[in-house]
């Protein structure tokens, strides 16, 4: 992967600076350290930052067609990529570089904007047609790769980074109220929301199509499709062996590079099957990485270590203290251009630096199989939906009808308690806008999308579009590794595996109660068993209350700055501080909302990128 960034007139005749472009390559080459080029067009201009893996001397961007009508950058990779250039060489097309994302020139001649639906993938694109005077901007199907644009000056900017896009002159810093109560009610935010005003997050699965003159076009090319009917049941082997095999062919697909890859064990299921895939099928040797909590009930350095001696990796491991994690924090805050509401980012990135340290430039992960086995505890507890309708308010009942299209279906949190807290929270100026950027105004996803869906499938739809692709994907992820010139990459999203599973009967990801039921299946005899029998266990870092306890966290608490930017009452902060300090507290996990650390990561945000609201 690599970062990109440029700018198209959409109304203005100005020819595109060349410097401007520049200093917006300057603030992402953390995720490009190995070249820069630029590439000026008639009222269009495109950078590239490249962190280099296949066809190291030749394979720089932006790359063109023969004709030099059709310029490409592209950040990602794009895994079926042989089968498509042995394709378009047999169609006439000659290719100037051995690397992989050369093919999207030529299914773009062959195909205009269609070609996406032929990548098998993670990429963002930007693509100018000088002949049309178009210009693409592409987001891969599930919303690995970012890119976000915003509008300024009669031109459309965009780049890997809102960092990039503000060192174009006149973009303007304000914070977006909006992401910060997305913050408060669902897993992160949720594209096309920013934490900056006016700059957009391209949906997963999404193209902007702009040409001068015109309305952009905001197209969904693909969305992940769930059928309200179960499929024809072809038994528990056929989906087990199914699985394995497609299982087996991502997991290739994303080991082709000309540099090392590595892989994470986190001696979780989900990593530990790619680890011992890997191991069984694959190589006989690779680099693997894994992050120690230092905290004595957050530990899993026993599962780490029964995969790393199963696989017999050389392997690199970095214990993660809370020092370490309150002093990367600031840093964190810089690369994931968000607040967040965990601290595990941190562990995230300081895992990232780890890799950094290593021969390997990339790493797979275990990303992606909780939203579509069934992994989280949600899906469990859509068991006992009955149990729980007699107890919802009416109240309750309309907010989950206008936000997930069921009046009973919960997700995560009792709505309007929670709003409560939150109305306590926000201080006096900002609850009286509330209306203006409430988080539960409109539902953040396609509801027609989800109707007469079965709970688990629901579930799984909303997971993907509210937690995986702008949270685990996006700030926790692709920011954490890129923040240290390392590319993530996640077999469990490849999409023949996700047209496999989607299709599948949902009996067989959640079996009564127990988890991710077929994956283990298809995992047995490969990976442990120990691992495999093994029940959940959320990756958490230390909470807010540790940080409170040790030093107060003054620095981003204190009642000057609380004021300064007046988002937050600050008499309720100081409560919270005070109930934080008791030694007998302590928030559960990944249950409970850490509403210090949104605070405080809030008023990080606006500190970094003087932001005003």
């Amino acid at each position: 992967m690599c970062g990109i960034c440029g700018f198209m007139n959409i109304s203005s005749g100005e020819r595109p600076q060349e410097a401007v472009v520049q200093n917006m390559l300057r603030v992402i080459r953390h995720r490009g350290p190995d070249g820069s080029r630029t590439l000026m067009l008639d009222g269009a201009a495109l950078g590239f930052d490249r962190l280099s893996f296949i066809d190291l001397d030749g394979g720089m961007q932006p790359l063109q067609n023969e004709r030099k009508t059709v310029s490409m950058i592209c950040n990602g990779e794009i895994f079926n990529f042989q089968e498509l250039r042995d394709e378009l060489t047999a169609k006439g097309h000659i290719f100037a570089t051995k690397t992989d994302v050369e093919v999207i020139v030529h299914l773009y001649e062959e195909h205009g904007p269609d070609f996406v639906n032929r990548l098998n993938g993670q990429f963002a694109i930007a693509l100018y047609d000088a002949e049309l005077r178009q210009m693409l901007l592409i987001r891969d199907h599930i919303g690995i790769c970012p890119l976000f644009y915003t509008f300024t000056d009669g031109r459309i900017i965009f780049a890997s980074e809102i960092k990039a896009i503000l060192e174009y002159p006149g973009v303007k810093r304000r914070l977006n109220l909006k992401a910060v109560d997305q913050l408060m009610n669902f897993p992160g935010i949720v594209s096309p929301v920013t934490f900056f005003d006016g700059i957009y997050s391209l949906e997963g699965g999404h193209m902007l199509l702009v040409r001068p003159g015109q309305e952009v076009q905001n197209r969904e090319y693909w969305d992940l499709i769930y059928s309200a009917e179960e499929e024809e049941d072809k038994g528990e082997a056929y989906y087990a062996e199914t699985l394995r095999e497609l299982l087996r062919n991502a997991i290739s697909r994303r080991l082709v590079a000309d540099v090392p890859i590595g892989f994470y064990i986190s001696g979780g299921l989900d990593s530990s099957v790619v680890a011992c895939f890997i191991s069984k099928y694959l190589l006989n040797g690779c680099y693997s990485f894994s992050a120690e909590i230092s905290s004595a009930d957050l530990d899993e350095s026993r599962f780490q270590k029964m995969i790393r001696d199963s696989v017999g990796s050389q392997h690199y491991s970095v214990k993660v203290a809370e020092e370490e994690i309150w002093a990367s924090l600031p840093s964190v805050i810089y690369h994931a251009e968000a607040a967040v509401k965990e601290s595990y980012d941190a562990a995230a990135f300081l895992l990232s630096k780890l890799v950094s340290q290593s021969p390997a430039k990339a790493v797979l992960t275990g990303q992606g199989s909780d939203e579509f086995f069934c992994g989280y505890v949600g899906y469990a507890l859509d068991l006992f939906r009955n149990m729980q309708k007699g107890r919802m308010s009416a109240e309750e009942c309309e907010i989950n009808e206008r936000l997930w299209g069921d009046p009973y279906f919960r997700y995560e949190r009792i709505h309007p308690e929670i709003r409560k807290i939150h109305m306590q929270l926000y201080s006096k100026d900002v609850r009286g806008e509330i209306d203006q950027f409430s988080a539960f105004a409109s539902s953040p996803i396609r509801v027609d999308r989800v109707k007469g869906l079965s709970s688990q499938r629901r579930r799984s739809y909303i997971d993907w579009k509210l937690r995986l692709s702008d949270h685990l994907l996006g700030e926790h992820g692709d920011r954490m590794f890129f923040s240290h010139s390392v590319e993530g990459r996640h077999p469990f999203l490849d999409r023949e595996v996700l047209d496999f599973v989607t299709k599948m009967p949902d009996k067989y990801k959640l079996n009564g109660t127990n988890e991710k039921y077929i994956l283990k299946k298809a995992a047995a005899g490969i990976v442990p068993d120990e691992v495999l029998k093994r029940k959940k266990f959320p990756f958490q870092a230390p909470g807010m209350s540790a940080l409170v306890k040790r030093s107060g966290g003054e620095d981003f608490l204190n009642d000057a700055l609380l004021k300064k930017y007046g988002i937050f009452d600050v008499d309720y902060v100081n409560m919270l501080k005070q109930m934080y300090q008791k030694e007998d507290f302590k928030l559960m996990g990944a249950y409970e909302i850490d509403y210090l650390l949104i605070v405080m990561t809030v008023t990080m945000l606006c500190e970094r990128f003087s932001l005003t609201i």
